[in-house]
This record gives C-alpha cells, structure tokens and sequence, in this order.
C-alpha cells in the first residue's frame, strides 16, 4: 500500500496490484486495513472501462459490502474503449450497482489519465467527501 498526504487535509492510499497481479495475502492484509481504519471516509474502486467488472472486482465488492463501508466505483481507461463497449459496461456496471450493492455511491466515475477527462469531477468529490469542499446548500 502506499500513503499520500494530500496536504495537511487527507491522505490517499493507493493499493496497487489490485486484481491478477495480487500478492497472495494481498486480501488479508486488505481486509484487516478496511477493517481497522475507523476514520476511513470512502474507498474508490477501479473498474477498467474495456474489461468491465471482473472477478476481482466483485471479490473487492462483496468485501466492502460485507463491512459496510461506503464506496465509488471509478470506471478507468475510458479512452481505449470503443464507445459501445464503454456504453455497454457502463450499463452492466449501473445494473449491477442499481441490483445488487447497499454501499455502493450510484454515481459512477468515469476517467481517463491519457486524457484527463472526468478526473476534476472526481477530485472536486473527493475533495467533498473528506469535507474540504464544502457544497452550499440552496433554498
């Protein structure tokens, strides 16, 4: 796992390795971090756009539901997708999300690093998740 402090407001953690390059006690040592992290106020899980949930991903899934720790689900590489395809998981995915999760945010986020697409909205959310950016509420 590794540790970024985002400034003096929040750290990220990013566990890389995710899915078939996985350490064997890669879910161990996951379980005991979601579990421990009392301050923990979201988990983002990457979904790639051309491949569409996966194995691990439902593995990672039913881990954060059986906790009961909110989560996003990050749709990346939107831009090696062909449209159809993209539209297509996009759809499975909002099913999937809509049928069978209870912690899971509705709003997907889709994201390109090539390109830069999505990854604003999806800092400004998780800039407002960690509170520090506050949302005016309108009359």
């Amino acid at each position: 796992m590794n540790f970024f402090n985002v400034g003096k407001y929040f750290t990220l953690v990013d566990m890389p390795g995710y899915g078939y390059r996985a350490p064997q006690d890669f879910v161990e040592m996951v379980e005991a971090y979601l579990q421990e992290r009392h301050n923990l106020k979201r988990t983002f899980l990457l979904v790639d756009g051309v491949a569409g949930l996966q194995k691990t991903d439902h593995i990672g899934i039913d881990m954060l539901e059986e906790f009961g720790i909110p989560y996003v689900l990050v749709v990346t590489k939107i831009d090696r997708a062909s449209k159809g395809l993209l539209l297509r998981n996009v759809l499975e995915i909002q099913e999937f999300v809509k049928e069978k999760t209870q912690g899971c945010f509705p709003q997907l986020f889709l994201v390109s690093s090539l390109e830069f697409s999505g990854v604003h909205l999806l800092r400004c959310f998780i800039a407002h998740v960690t509170g520090n950016l506050p949302i005016a509420e309108t009359s």
